[in-house]
């Protein structure tokens, strides 16, 4: 019997392509005075476009100084209707000792984002919308993983959020060459962050980009370079690397857009003269 000799099957070689980053996704940038009113009726706008779509809107705020006007004009002009329709969170969080519990919110430590939002928004409405702080009393990892349960269950996923932006071009707490930028799931622990205090818990990049809307408020000429490197797509800063799934907008002050294109940015249409 003749033995059959099956042909031997070349495959073809696979290249795999190297992982790259999508390509930037350029923000809506606009350069304004009164960025706490422009900024904050672009949030208004989203908030309301969310709840009737989806009957809640899911919002995260931020800390710093920047989106501290912002809160303020959303705390005189959200109307009631809407607050029991809001579920707010926090991108990032200073872990730091908690206030016993039954004490108010001045007894929160004074870097705390939560309280932040206390004092310039949340103690200033009528209504509370419920909340998911990330303020825990928990060791660091302890308390990020029971934060990641609690989104995970009353969240599930961002629909808004208001970000802020370090020098360095960190979002949220995610620096320029650290491992939690890499990270996936929800949230991380930060132990050795290079702004004080060292330890935080910050939304990772992939929660952050998941949402409709994403506004970026920043003032002050030491933020011009790190802005102008994140239009340019520089993803050797977290920002540069920040690509949000829906409507991305910037409003920035003069002396924060200082370094951009003029031909990037619109004025705020309030400030123009007549």
């Amino acid at each position: 019997m003749t033995e059959t000799k099956i042909p031997e099957t070349k495959i073809p070689e696979t290249k795999i392509p190297e992982t790259k980053l999508p390509e930037t996704k350029l923000p809506e940038i606009v350069v304004t005075d009164a960025w706490g009113a422009t900024a904050g009726q672009w949030l208004l706008e989203a908030i309301e476009a969310v709840v009737v779509a989806r009957d809640r809107c899911r919002l995260a705020l931020s800390g710093g100084t920047a989106p501290i006007p912002v809160m303020q004009w959303l705390s005189d002009h959200l109307p009631t209707g809407l607050l029991s329709r809001l579920v707010i969170t926090w991108i990032d969080e200073r872990h730091l000792p908690l206030a016993p519990p039954g004490s108010d919110w001045r007894a929160l430590p004074d870097e705390s984002n939560l309280r932040l939002a206390w004092e310039h928004l949340l103690s200033r409405i009528s209504v509370v919308p419920a909340l998911v702080p990330m303020a825990r009393p928990e060791p660091l990892p302890e308390a990020a993983e029971r934060f990641a349960e609690e989104f995970t269950a009353i969240v599930g996923r961002l629909d808004v959020a208001l970000l802020g932006v370090g020098p360095d071009g960190h979002i949220a707490s995610l620096f320029p060459g650290h491992p939690q930028l890499e990270a996936t799931g929800v949230c991380v622990p930060v132990s050795d962050s290079p702004k004080p205090p060292p330890q935080r818990l910050t939304l990772t990049l992939p929660v952050l980009e998941d949402l409709d809307y994403a506004m970026l408020v920043a003032t002050g000429s030491e933020k011009a370079s790190v802005l102008r490197r994140a239009y340019e797509g520089d993803a050797s800063i977290p920002l540069g690397r920040y690509r949000p799934r829906g409507a991305w907008r910037w409003v920035l002050d003069p002396d924060a857009a200082a370094q951009l294109p003029k031909s990037s940015y619109e004025p705020d249409s309030s400030e123009e003269s007549t």
